[in-house]
């Protein structure tokens, strides 16, 4: 998947737990995860926020703990 390190994976987990602790309970948050960021082709990992719609009154940081934070922007339903 990634050749990020192992202390990088620490750190990644330890904010996206963070993100979780802070963002879960908003109503447009759907998933909080760790993949790679838009544009994939770039390959940069960092904590996602998956979102429907676009929400006003979500102020996301664009890193945490030197971790690249991004927006997923998707309304995510069961097929």
């Amino acid at each position: 998947m990634s050749a990020q390190s192992a202390a990088w994976w620490r750190k990644a987990r330890r904010a996206r737990d963070r993100m979780i602790a802070r963002f879960s309970a908003h109503p447009a948050v759907t998933n909080i995860d760790i993949g790679l960021l838009d544009p994939p082709e770039a390959g940069v990992f960092g904590v996602r926020i998956h979102v429907r719609g676009t929400p006003d009154d979500l102020s996301v940081p664009q890193e945490i703990d030197g971790i690249p934070v991004g927006i997923v922007r998707g309304d995510y339903r069961l097929q």
